[in-house]
């Protein structure tokens, strides 16, 4: 089971939104996929809980942190996936469950208030030595979208598809969906993008 851990310091970067689209792209995709929500705010699994679909599976009560690496190898049999969204700071135990992952995933907003406060997150993946990728969030047609891929591009991987800022993410938040799941193309295009470069990674 490869494990997933959508992370950033940065509070409204969009951490759920890229934590559940995942989940479901990989699940469409045809993986076992489990989602643990570590975020206090319970954003993830209110969205789970208002999902028809069977499908990403979650426990009956996230684990704490402590007892993180023995609820993700006990799951290990059962799923090909685990997506982990934490919360807009950084825990103590947050080097723990950054610590069990294959690799982290980083939203960050094209804004500068957003590039500078993510050196704090790239310090946190650095420390635990878990490979790392940013992925532009809620991203406007605009020539800062440009400049902030190539000051991360400067720390790491950066997503070749970014995720613009479309009403549809909002919705299906709502709704318990995921935007593949809907009719706007242009969201299920990017996700599906996303997700094909982050099982490049684990995978390749």
């Amino acid at each position: 089971m490869k494990t997933i851990v959508i992370a950033a310091q940065k509070g409204g970067a969009g951490k759920t939104t890229l934590a559940r689209n995942i989940a479901v792209a990989a699940s469409q995709d045809g993986l076992r996929v489990l989602c643990f929500d570590l975020d206090p705010q319970g954003s993830l699994r209110a969205w789970w809980e208002g999902r028809q679909a069977d499908t990403p599976a979650m426990l009956e009560r996230d684990p704490s942190p402590e007892a993180l690496r023995a609820t993700l190898k006990a799951a290990h049999a059962k799923f090909d996936l685990c997506v982990i969204d934490t919360p807009p700071a950084a825990p103590e135990w947050l080097s723990e469950a950054l610590g069990a992952a294959d690799l982290a995933l980083i939203p960050v907003r094209p804004s500068p208030d957003d590039l500078r406060a993510v050196g704090a997150t790239i310090a946190a993946v650095n420390h635990a030595r878990v490979p790392f990728a940013f992925a532009l969030s809620q991203t406007p047609r605009a020539k800062i979208t440009e400049e902030a891929a190539r000051v991360l591009a400067q720390h790491g991987r950066v997503a070749p598809i970014n995720i613009a800022q479309r009403v549809s993410y909002a919705e299906t938040g709502a709704t318990g969906q995921g935007v593949t799941e809907t009719s706007d193309g242009k969201a299920a295009a990017e996700i599906t993008a996303i997700w094909t470069y982050v099982k490049g990674i684990l995978h390749g």
